[in-house]
């Protein structure tokens, strides 16, 4: 093994403020820009061939894995945790957290499709109708209420609400002899059981991103509570295995598996697990050869700042920039490559605009 790789901070032991990782702040925002930059301009506005490009659809574990380790280097390692009146504290100001940011947007949102379907007609009920669907984040502008891009990335929200309300309750230590790929196997069964239940209509995708999320916060808060436990082989074993495991499945099954991770991702399905295992395995080997002095660069980034101080405000706003900056390339005939910059600039924009209210937090009840 490399020396370096044995010496080098990882995204989890780099420097701490009294507040803040700053190796979680970078992974999150590289995330935050990987998704808005890269994810949605190609499959939103079609620039590159959506199939092959499903084999980079790998964001949305580390963004649960990162919440799961925040978890427990803020709160997670405290006595009583599940007390009624800490465990209710933690999800009100949480909650307040997500929800708040998301009810702005969501209403300007609700605001901007009632705008350009303006018929003269409108009434009081199809505003109300409206607004309800929209503040609903398990509805987010369904039936009807939506255009464009406004809603298409939302779906994200009602699962990180419901996987950091079971945080509490299901982050655990994982066990001495537990190795990454025995997790594997058992996240891995649990997904292939799932996948044969089916839910009611207006629940099925959020129990089966819920379960198959909570795994990967989980795995985050495990990492925070040990980050140097396990090491690069062990992550090889991971990796080899999922591959093997993907390359299984496609030759065993080839009519009912697909290797489009679009088609995998929604509800997310086995073989979404093991490539997702088979990244985070690429990337927690990856992140042994990243100096401390390197994350702090990133951190002081001008092009990545953005990301991390406002990257949940830019996430959400990115369904405005998107869909306003679509409608302008159609009436001007500009080129999808310019809207994609025009899209990135202004959901940037909005993003740190209304990016003060991820900031409010309520005050922390006091022990008894």
């Amino acid at each position: 093994m490399d020396q370096r790789a044995s010496q080098a901070p990882d995204l989890l032991s780099a420097q701490q403020t009294p507040q803040r990782n700053v190796g979680l702040d970078v992974a999150r925002g590289l995330l935050m820009a990987w998704i808005i930059v890269a994810v949605h301009g190609v499959f939103w506005l079609r620039l590159a061939p959506t199939g092959p490009a499903s084999l980079f659809l790998f964001e949305m574990p580390p963004v649960f894995m990162i919440t799961g380790a925040a978890y427990f280097l803020g709160e997670g390692a405290k006595r009583g945790r599940l007390q009624p009146g800490a465990y209710f504290d933690f999800l009100l100001r949480r909650g307040v957290r997500i929800y708040l940011p998301y009810l702005a947007y969501v209403l300007v949102a609700a605001a901007i499709v009632t705008a350009v379907r303006w018929d003269g007609n409108i009434t009081l009920a199809e505003i109300a109708a409206r607004i309800v669907a929209w503040i609903n984040p398990l509805q987010y502008g369904g039936g009807g209420h939506t255009w464009k891009m406004l809603s298409w990335h939302l779906w994200f929200v009602g699962p990180f609400l419901l996987v950091t309300a079971l945080l509490p309750f299901i982050a655990v230590r994982a066990p001495g002899f537990m190795k990454p790929w025995m997790l594997a196997v058992l996240g891995g069964l649990a997904i292939l059981g799932l996948g044969q239940l089916s839910f009611a209509p207006g629940v099925d995708g959020l129990i089966k991103n819920a379960v198959f999320y909570a795994f990967w916060a989980v795995f985050g808060f495990m990492l925070a509570a040990s980050p140097r436990r396990w090491s690069i082989g062990d992550y090889a074993v991971l990796l080899v295995l999922a591959l093997a495991g993907m390359a299984a499945a496609k030759l065993a099954l080839p009519g009912q598996v697909s290797l489009d991770m679009q088609h995998n991702k929604f509800p997310p399905n086995a073989m979404f697990f093991l490539f997702s295992c088979a990244w985070m395995a690429l990337f927690l080997i990856a992140v042994r050869f990243i100096t401390g002095a390197q994350i702090e660069a990133m951190a002081r980034s001008p092009l990545l700042k953005p990301f991390i101080s406002a990257g949940y405000s830019i996430y959400l706003w990115q369904g405005a920039g998107y869909s306003l900056m679509s409608l302008a390339g159609d009436q001007l005939g500009l080129s999808n490559y310019l809207v994609w910059l025009a899209a990135i600039a202004l959901t940037v924009a909005l993003g740190l605009l209304f990016a003060p209210l991820e900031r409010i937090r309520l005050p922390k009840r006091r022990a008894a």
